[in-house]
C-alpha cells in the first residue's frame, strides 16, 4: 500500500524545475491514528512470526524425541521377546529336569521295594540280602556286598545331580523372569513418557495453528487499516495532486511517470539470489517468491510479512522452508542459514513430500535434486 506522503513525495520529484511551497501536514488526524494503529499491527507480526519460529523448532525438538523415545521402546520389546524365549527354554530344560528325577525317584523306590522284596527259596526272605549270604567266599561277599552299594549309591548321585541342575535352572529362570518385569516396567516408563510427549506436540501443533491463525487476522486486519488510511486521505491527496499538476504544464504527464515508475521499483523481478544456491534454485522454479526473503531459513517468516498464507499443511506446488540445522531426510540443513525447496508432490497416506532443490552441496548446484521427506506435517510451506 503506498502513503499519501510517498505519492506526493514521486510527483514533487517528477515535475522538473517547479519549486512547491510549504503545505500543511500532510496527515489529519484520523489518517495518523490510522497509520499509528497500522505500525502496531505490524509489530505485533513481526512479534508473532518470532513465536512461530519458536514454535516450530519446539515442534522439531518434540519430533525427535518421539522418534527416540520410540527407538527405546523397540529396544526393550526385543529385549522382552529376548528374556521371554530364555524363560521358555529354560522352562522346558525345568521340566525335562523334573521328569528325570521322577525317573530317578522311581528307580530308588523300586531298589528299595527290592531289598524288601521275599523270595520263597531265599535263605533270608529278602534278595538283596541273599545275594550277598549266597557268597561262595570272603571275597565273593566282599565283591557283592561293595557291588550293593555302589549300586545305591550312583542311584542316589545320579538323583542327587538331577535336583542341583533342576534347582539351578529354576534360579535361572526366576532371574529371568525378575529381568523381564524390569524390562516391562521400564518399557512401561518409555511409554508413559512417550504419550507425555504425544500430548506436548498435540499442544504445540495446536499453538503453531492458533498463532498462524493469529497471523492471518493480523493481515486480515492490517488490509483493513490500510482502506481507512487510504479512504481517510484520498480527498487530500487528490486536492494536493490537482494543485501540483495545475503548478507546471508538464506536471500531470510526469506525475503518471513517476507514480508508475514507484510502483514498479517495488516489485520483484528476475532472480537476485546467487547461482547455485538453494534459495536461487526455489525462485528459479517459483518466479512468485520474493527476491529479498533471507536465508533458506528466513523465507517463512519474510513470505508471512509479505502476505503469502504460511502454514503446516503440505501441499504440491508450495515451498518448504527448513530451520538452521533441521533435518531434511538424513541430513540436516546449513547450522546458520537453514534450506530452502520446492515441493514437488504430497503424499497424506505416507505423510511425506518430494521436493526438488539445488546447492552447492549436490552434485548439480542449479537442480533439480529430487528427495522425499517424511513427517510432512511438522514442516513449514508457504502457499502462492
Amino acid at each position: 500500500m503506498t502513503f499519501k506522503k510517498s505519492i506526493i513525495s514521486a510527483v514533487t520529484v517528477s515535475l522538473v524545475g517547479v519549486t512547491i511551497a510549504s503545505t500543511q501536514p500532510a496527515f489529519a488526524s484520523s489518517s495518523a491514528a490510522a497509520k499509528e494503529a497500522i505500525q502496531k499491527n505490524q509489530d505485533d507480526a513481526k512479534a508473532l512470526l518470532k513465536q512461530i519460529a519458536a514454535a516450530n523448532e519446539e515442534g522439531i525438538k518434540l519430533d525427535q524425541q518421539i522418534k527416540d523415545n520410540s527407538a527405546k521402546i523397540a529396544t526393550q520389546e526385543a529385549a522382552i521377546k529376548e528374556a521371554t524365549d530364555e524363560i521358555d527354554n529354560l522352562s522346558t530344560k525345568i521340566d525335562a529336569a523334573k521328569e528325570e528325577v521322577a525317573k530317578r525317584t522311581t528307580v530308588l523306590e523300586g531298589q528299595l521295594i527290592s531289598l524288601q522284596k521275599t523270595s520263597g527259596d531265599a535263605v533270608s526272605g529278602n534278595v538283596y540280602v541273599d545275594f550277598i549270604l549266597n557268597s561262595d567266599n570272603l571275597t565273593d561277599l566282599v565283591a557283592r556286598t561293595f557291588t550293593v552299594n555302589k549300586l545305591n549309591e550312583a542311584s542316589k548321585e545320579a538323583l542327587a545331580d538331577v535336583n542341583e541342575s533342576k534347582a539351578k535352572l529354576t534360579d535361572l529362570k526366576d532371574n529371568q523372569e525378575k529381568a523381564k518385569a524390569k524390562l516391562e516396567a521400564d518399557k512401561a516408563d518409555l511409554e508413559k513418557q512417550k504419550t507425555n510427549l504425544l500430548d506436548l506436540k498435540d499442544k504445540a501443533t495446536k499453538n503453531q495453528n492458533d498463532l498462524t491463525k493469529k497471523i492471518n487476522d493480523n493481515k486480515k486486519a492490517l488490509t483493513a487499516l490500510k482502506a481507512d488510511y487510504d479512504k481517510a486521505n484520498k480527498a487530500e491527496t487528490e486536492k494536493e495532486l490537482k494543485e501540483l499538476a495545475a503548478s507546471a504544464a508538464e506536471g500531470e504527464k510526469g506525475t503518471d511517470s513517476s507514480v508508475g515508475e514507484g510502483k514498479k521499483a517495488t516489485s520483484s523481478a528476475g532472480n537476485a539470489y546467487a547461482w547455485g544456491q538453494c534459495t536461487w534454485y526455489v525462485k528459479a522454479v517459483a518466479p512468485w517468491a520474493g527476491n529479498s526473503w533471507g536465508n533458506g531459513n528466513q523465507w517463512g517468516a519474510s513470505a508471512a510479512a509479505a502476505g503469502f498464507t504460511v502454514d503446516h499443511n503440505p501441499a504440491a506446488g508450495t515451498i518448504i522452508s527448513f530451520a538452521a540445522g533441521q533435518k531434511v531426510g538424513s541430513w540436516a540443513a546449513d547450522p546458520s542459514y537453514g534450506h530452502v525447496a520446492y515441493v514437488q508432490s504430497y503424499d497424506a497416506d505416507k505423510n511425506t513430500v518430494t521436493i526438488s532443490q539445488g546447492g552447492l552441496g549436490f552434485g548439480n548446484p542449479a537442480g533439480p535434486n529430487t528427495q522425499t521427506v517424511s513427517n510432512a506435517r511438522s514442516l513449514t510451506y508457504i502457499h502462492k
